[in-house]
């Protein structure tokens, strides 16, 4: 028994001062981000005494066939993402359109309000 307690001591002891690194933190953070924001409807906004914390926006450009399509949903999490750096857990999303800008051979806005909004609605 004392082998054991003396073996397990040398591995924690052993592995205290490693560390990992990996490049799944800022996926996961991201991730983590637009779980924790939430979109509402204007109208379900008003429902809330929430706070507004400013103008938020997010564009995307496709110089090159070969890139990925802007996405309406792409846009809406970097809004979340946004949202979340000012502090906020709710989004209203104003407007999304396309639109023809210069290099890009697609391009898309995506404009919005953010949130503070409490756990409960204030009114029905």
């Amino acid at each position: 028994m004392k082998i054991f307690i003396i073996i397990s001591a040398v591995f924690l002891t052993a592995c205290s001062g490693m560390t990992f690194n990996t490049n799944v933190g800022p996926y996961a953070q991201s991730r983590l981000k637009t779980a924790i924001v939430e979109e509402y409807s204007p109208t379900e906004i008003s429902k809330y005494d929430a706070i507004t914390l400013g103008f938020v926006e997010a564009s995307y450009c496709q110089e090159r066939i070969d890139q990925p399509k802007p996405s309406k949903s792409a846009l809406v999490n970097d809004l979340k993402i946004r949202t979340h750096s000012l502090g906020g857990n709710g989004v209203v999303v104003e407007a999304c359109g396309k639109s023809a800008v210069g290099i890009c051979n697609q391009y898309m806005e995506c404009r919005g309000v953010a949130y503070s909004v409490p756990q409960r609605q204030s009114r029905p």
